[in-house]
């Protein structure tokens, strides 16, 4: 079982360090199987990252649905790009529950834009993932606006300093390496995001029962509507190393063996002992993790409810019906 990233489908550096930190290897899922920016591809490469597109089959349907959004954003707002305005624009006019997802968007560009319209973006799945598409662009372009900005006042300190020919007790604090911390507007329509995501989670059947955010907004709405979710484990503070030792892979393994007991089997388990903390040796990044288990509703089923979706019971030889647990994980830095 490796624990799934949720619910976003861009990752930054600085959460993706601090998952890999607590778990060693967590999964991302993505809308399409388009190339990856390459700080999430630098993940892959070291084996840390694996990324799941689990509904494949659409992507001429979202490609040409992508478009023909972006082509009536251009119309709407007269300039490009994706930003919150737009994002909550797409929530509203093309909400994924019971409304239909082009009937505005055929209204305001047929015969101004070329190409027709996708007949299949009433889809609840492909609206899904057509959120998420843009979600993850917006959540990409503010992590990386925030990450030119303190270059540049970095650099601002540093000509200031060099001009006075002194050290400045107020520039001290921007003359150290950059470090990019996770972005807060990741929490801009929550709600929404947990629903898309939520949508084409359902449709991968292998999935496990480990939920993985470094969003507090999205654990402390789960929890607000789940009285019975309880906490199991908390650490304070574990080491984000730049080279993992085996004794943290070794400890690592201990923990993914004990969650694995836990969606699986009914809660309580008094034969299932918990993991205790180890002495690391200390680092210069730490990180604090905190679980929390909601019994007796698997993944699916809880994460629908939360969600609102409305969906049939699940097939007997679905995966996810083995499960007995859902599990929330929560990494802060």
């Amino acid at each position: 079982m490796k624990p799934l990233y949720f619910p976003y489908t861009y990752i930054s550096d600085p959460v993706a360090e601090a998952v890999a930190a607590c778990f060693g290897q967590f999964i991302v899922y993505r809308p399409q199987s388009d190339k990856l920016p390459q700080t999430m591809q630098s993940w892959v490469d070291k084996g840390v990252m694996d990324i799941r597109v689990p509904v494949p089959d659409d992507e001429i349907d979202l490609a040409s649905a992508a478009r023909n959004y972006l082509n009536w954003a251009n119309l709407h707002t007269e300039k490009s790009g994706i930003n919150a305005a737009f994002l909550k624009t797409l929530k509203a006019s093309a909400p994924l529950l019971d409304h239909s997802l082009s009937s505005q968007i055929v209204a305001d560009v047929k015969g101004r834009i070329n190409g027709r319209p996708t007949e299949k973006t009433s889809d609840p799945v492909l609206a899904a993932k057509i959120f998420l598409y843009f979600a993850q662009g917006f959540d990409r372009q503010n992590q990386e606006l925030d990450h030119e900005l303190d270059e540049y006042k970095q650099k601002e300190q540093g000509l200031i300093r060099n001009l006075k020919m002194e050290e400045d007790s107020f520039a001290a604090g921007f003359n150290k390496e950059y470090s990019q911390m996770p972005d807060a507007t990741g929490d801009y329509l929550i709600s929404g995001r947990l629903q898309a995501w939520t949508r084409i989670f359902l449709s991968d059947t292998a999935a496990g029962g480990l939920l993985v955010t470094h969003s507090r907004a999205m654990l402390e709405q789960l929890l607000g509507n789940t009285p019975t979710a309880e906490k199991v484990l908390h650490f304070e503070s574990l080491p984000c190393p730049e080279k993992v030792t085996d004794e943290i892979k070794v400890w690592q393994a201990q923990l993914m063996s004990y969650l694995t007991r836990v969606v699986e089997n009914k809660w309580p388990d008094p034969s299932n002992e918990p993991v205790e903390g180890m002495a690391f040796q200390a680092a210069e990044k730490a990180v604090a993790l905190s679980m929390y288990i909601v019994p007796a509703q698997p993944p699916d089923r809880f994460l629908s409810r939360c969600a609102e979706i409305n969906r049939p019971v699940a097939d007997p030889a679905h995966q996810k019906v083995r499960l007995k647990n859902t599990l929330i994980a929560l990494v802060e830095l």
